[in-house]
């Protein structure tokens, strides 16, 4: 299931009233929806998803989608599905000076690249390849954003993964944006689109 998708299942819908909802799915009104992706589970009174996903242990140079989670002076703190909070500072994208540099707001989605982590300190995070370049590193707008595990995260980011994402994009056109953490980035022409690459992606055994 993708986040937002809508339980189907008779024999669990028949039963709403005394449906105990576990990890990941929530209701609004008579809808059971999922609030993030995962495997849907049920048995008797009870239904969870599972997402199979660790917590990201971050890895000098991988790269990552972090969420702003706060804004201060000299750095932003990104939320990258690690114990801990990230680190960014605010000039670490290409070119930017005290007066010329992105943004960002709370809410904001940035892919970046580790740049060292430590025991006793949170992970620091660059929006800059080794080159001092942007390489595609930087502020995502738009889009649609979801999680996986990060075992499927790396299987998209494999060179089989890489195969079969080519062969997808001969039937729709799509960007997207693998983090090493699972959270992954979606842009398509339409909102439709984005929906049947990510279905796709799940369906095809891509991300589980």
């Amino acid at each position: 299931m993708l986040p937002g998708e809508c339980i189907s299942s008779a024999s669990v819908l028949q039963s709403q009233s005394q449906l105990r909802l576990g990890d990941g799915l929530q209701k609004s009104g008579e809808v059971v929806a999922s609030h993030f992706a995962g495997t849907l589970n049920t048995r008797e009174g009870e239904a969870w998803l599972d997402v199979r996903s660790h917590r990201y242990i971050p890895a000098v140079d991988e790269t990552v989608i972090g969420i702003v989670s706060e804004v201060h002076a000299e750095n932003y703190n990104l939320d990258i599905s690690a114990p801990v909070k990230a680190v960014l500072p605010v000039l670490s994208f290409e070119g930017a000076t005290k007066h010329n540099r992105p943004k960002l707001a709370v809410g904001s989605l940035v892919h970046c690249r580790v740049l060292k982590t430590s025991s006793t300190a949170e992970p620091l995070l660059t929006c800059v390849d080794k080159q001092g370049r942007a390489g595609g590193l930087g502020v995502l707008t738009g889009g649609y954003t979801y999680q996986c595990s990060t075992h499927a995260a790396q299987r998209l980011l494999s060179s089989a993964g890489g195969k079969a994402l080519e062969k997808l994009g001969e039937s729709v056109a799509f960007e997207l944006v693998v983090g090493f953490n699972g959270r992954c980035w979606i842009d398509a022409a339409t909102a439709e689109d984005q929906i049947v690459v990510a279905r796709t992606l799940a369906g095809g055994g891509a991300l589980y």
